[in-house]
């Protein structure tokens, strides 16, 4: 069982569509996914309506009466894996859920917003480890990066500002394809209904990565306290 928490303080990072893509990978692959969607717009519940596949999957949102701490448990109790989408800043709520994490993933976009943001995303990852008191898996995964095999000189020079900031960068980048941004009105989603596609190689590729940071296999881990 793992529980998979997104986050960055600042919004449009990603964030909801990694967390969308990972949720169809796990079931693509067998397993029982649930989600929690910090993100105050809600979108988890209605595209996983709209996908066949994803119908089942339990989506839960903290209210007055029901907080992340208890959610999780919940849904950690019922399911393999628990994927939390945390909403763009910082909260009370979003320290909890990076704190019950096995992973925090920080997508970040090519902007010195995205990067200032993700730096300070980090440091509260690394809080949370603190608070927690166990060893929690970290990750900076670019996204709306170049598809192309040449890497564009912004990209390298974000690579270099995050790990000067301590920071654990994914080797996988989530590239910038018109398949996203199509998903959530097609419910086409590339890993799930065609697997020969070259976005699915790119989205498989940045979750056989996070995994592999999970599980302390990934070279280069920055999960230590």
């Amino acid at each position: 069982m793992a529980i998979m928490t997104f986050a960055q303080v600042k919004g449009g990072s990603g964030k909801t569509t990694a967390a969308m893509c990972t949720v169809a990978e796990l079931i693509a692959r067998g397993s029982t996914v649930a989600a929690l969607d910090l993100d105050p717009n809600r979108p988890l519940k209605a595209f996983f309506a709209k996908v066949p596949e994803l119908q089942q999957v339990e989506v839960a949102v903290p209210d007055g009466e029901r907080r992340v701490s208890a959610l999780v448990k919940g849904l950690a109790s019922r399911h393999d894996h628990v994927v939390i989408d945390l909403m763009g800043a910082a909260t009370n709520d979003t320290q909890v859920a990076m704190a019950l994490a096995d992973l925090v993933i920080v997508p970040s976009q090519m902007s010195e917003t995205d990067l200032r943001c993700g730096v300070e995303t980090w440091r509260q990852a690394e809080e949370a480890q603190e608070i927690s008191g166990r060893r929690i898996a970290r990750g900076v995964l670019l996204t709306r990066t170049s598809a192309g095999a040449a890497r564009p000189r912004v990209e390298a020079f974000l690579r270099e500002q995050y790990q000067r900031a301590g920071a654990h960068v994914l080797r996988s980048a989530f590239g910038d394809r018109a398949a996203w941004k199509e998903m959530t009105y097609t419910a086409h989603i590339p890993h799930l209904h065609d697997r020969q596609s070259n976005a699915a190689a790119n989205f498989v590729g940045v979750f056989d990565e996070m995994m592999a940071l999970m599980s302390g296999e990934a070279a280069g881990l920055a999960s230590a306290a």
